[in-house]
């Protein structure tokens, strides 16, 4: 099968003819239909001390193929397996149970924070090829997709909208009314758009990237606003812009990961309100200096948000199905597999507006 692997840090990946994996026992094969490429995969690449260090505790090494935001076609099923057949559509969640639910906190409802954690293309081979295999204690949270739903809009529920989802639906982070302030605009943050404007709340967006800019404002939201990345321009804006116009904000949704980023929109929290950590920081600016004062004076809520548990997918499909969520727009470009290099340097300079997936293989 071709895939594309990843050999050296901030290398370009290899396109080459492997093997197709071997199913054994409980373990389920599978067809890859579309493969999301997840800012992480780019975290993973350039070498970004918090993914590397998830890659070695979870048994990854070099050269492993990338990928985690996986929709694909059951082609095979190893011995024991009854949660799915040959020829089920389904998705992998990238964070998923390594240990067939057995930890305290899979039998809670949140596989997505398992004490064995998998995710492909970190511990094993991920998507990013014509076949991925699903080990076999982690195919119990494998989510059937119903006919009508494309491939594509499935795989990135998988992170970037399931991140999105689990941080505004499951968690309650965003109600009817409510004023969302969503820092970056890529494949995440234009589906926390999506899903707070379908929720009532009010949207308002700010990107480094203009073409993200105007993709939100074409998408609904309330307000867009380009700024060109420096600390003290972002500050001004929310206090100057944003404040004057909305008020303080109920919430921040943050898919930057970067602190000089939450350090310069903190002060525009509301009391009481909330800060969704969704992005990861990048090498050279992993620590937050947080302004506890402002924490503890306001009584915020600070919540990190880690994709989205299987078991916490009820209802993403319908509204999908229903045309009351189109993913359309958060994808930014389907691909080829040959055309991931050209993906991951267009990345590296913030100019994609959504999701790259691939469909080509």
């Amino acid at each position: 099968m071709r895939a594309a692997l990843l050999t050296e840090f901030n290398k370009p990946l290899e396109i080459k003819d492997v093997e197709v994996p071997k199913v054994g026992k409980g373990e389920v094969l599978l067809q890859v239909l579309a493969c999301g490429i997840c800012r992480s995969d780019w975290h993973l690449w350039r070498g970004d001390p918090s993914l590397v260090a998830y890659m070695q505790w979870s048994g990854g090494k070099l050269p492993i193929i990338p990928g985690h935001e996986v929709a694909g076609r059951v082609v095979e099923v190893g011995e024991g397996v009854s949660n799915v057949e040959v020829g089920d559509v389904v998705v992998a969640p990238a964070s998923s149970t390594g240990d067939n639910r057995t930890c305290r906190y899979c039998k809670e409802g949140a596989s997505n924070i398992c004490e064995h954690l998998w995710i492909p293309g970190f511990g094993t081979h991920g998507c990013y090829a014509e076949y991925m295999k699903v080990p076999a204690s982690s195919v119990v949270d494998l989510v059937k997709v119903p006919e009508g739903v494309p491939p594509e809009y499935a795989a990135i529920t998988g992170c970037g909208f399931g991140t999105a989802w689990n941080a505004l639906v499951v968690k309650n982070g965003i109600r009817p009314g409510e004023t969302l302030l969503i820092t970056g605009a890529g494949g995440m943050g234009l589906s926390a758009l999506l899903i707070a404007s379908a929720a009532g709340a009010k949207t308002v967006v700010v990107d480094v990237n203009p073409a993200s800019v105007e993709k939100a404002k074409k998408m609904g939201a309330t307000a867009a606003y380009h700024y060109s990345g420096h600390p003290q321009e972002l500050a001004k804006l929310v206090n100057e812009e944003i404040v004057k116009s909305f008020g303080m904000v109920d919430a921040v949704f943050d898919s930057t990961g970067n602190p000089d980023v939450l350090s310069a929109v903190l002060p525009a929290v509301r009391p009481q309100g909330r800060i969704l950590l969704a992005g990861l920081m990048m090498k050279g600016k992993e620590i937050w200096p947080l302004a506890s004062d402002i924490v503890v004076a306001r009584e915020l809520t600070i919540q990190g948000v880690l994709m989205l548990p299987s078991q916490k997918y009820d209802g993403i499909f319908k509204l999908i199905s229903e045309g009351r969520v189109n993913l359309e727009p958060v994808i930014y470009r389907r691909i080829s597999l040959d055309e991931v290099n050209d993906a991951y340097a267009e990345m590296s300079r913030f100019k994609n507006a959504g999701r790259f997936v691939i469909t080509k293989f």
